[in-house]
């Protein structure tokens, strides 16, 4: 159970992460693009360096994040609990009668069947 609450946290704060540092990653790049254009121009205008307040992200970004999130936790959570897999056993590299190497393989394990009564 608590497997399920670490994979579940981590698929759903992965993709809120990922799409944070594109939010910056698109930051840098327009602070960049400006500051480029800034040194083109050359011009000597007073800049104004009163602070500005930030505003918050869209609330489209937000929405974004969280359905991203909550469809990858999703399915991560599906995954985990999907139905037992097939039992298998690994049958390591031998040599047969003829003395031909027959590689390792794996092979489902065969279960006994019941008898009816």
């Amino acid at each position: 159970m608590i497997r399920s609450i670490f994979v579940s946290a981590l698929f759903f704060f992965g993709p809120a992460l990922l799409m944070f540092m594109l939010r910056n990653l698109f930051l840098f790049l327009k602070v960049w693009l400006r500051l480029r254009r800034m040194r083109r121009e050359q011009d000597h205008d007073v800049i104004d360096i009163t602070p500005h307040k930030h505003g918050s992200p869209s609330l489209l970004f937000n929405i974004a994040a969280i359905a991203v999130g909550v469809v990858c936790a999703f399915l991560a959570w599906q995954e985990m609990n999907s139905g037992p897999e097939e039992k298998m056993r690994y049958i390591p590299a031998h040599i047969n009668e003829e003395g031909k190497v027959i590689p390792g393989k794996k092979v489902p394990i065969e279960t006994p069947e019941t008898p009816e009564r």
